[in-house]
């Protein structure tokens, strides 16, 4: 389960990197207050584009840890022998 995962993460944490490197790009480079509120808003799009992204995993990951639990209280039945 954690292997399936993993590209997603490394993707995940690539875009942060990216947009981590644009805001020292926007700190370093003079550009008037008209080009800086344009390129924070499509930073914080992205921002917001990385959070859906790991709402959407979270979700999924909870969905695979139910589908777990059921399992496991069946097999725990079936151990114990307390099963109909």
């Amino acid at each position: 389960m954690t292997q399936s995962q993993e590209p997603n993460d490394r993707r995940i944490d690539r875009q942060l990197r990216t947009i981590g490197r644009r805001v020292n790009r926007l700190e370093d480079t003079q550009v008037t207050w008209g080009e800086l509120n344009i390129e924070f808003d499509r930073l914080y799009d992205e921002v917001a584009e990385v959070k859906a992204d790991l709402k959407a995993d979270i979700s999924g990951l909870k969905g695979d840890i139910a589908t777990l639990n059921g399992k496991i209280d069946v097999l725990i039945q079936h151990i114990t022998g307390s099963g109909s």
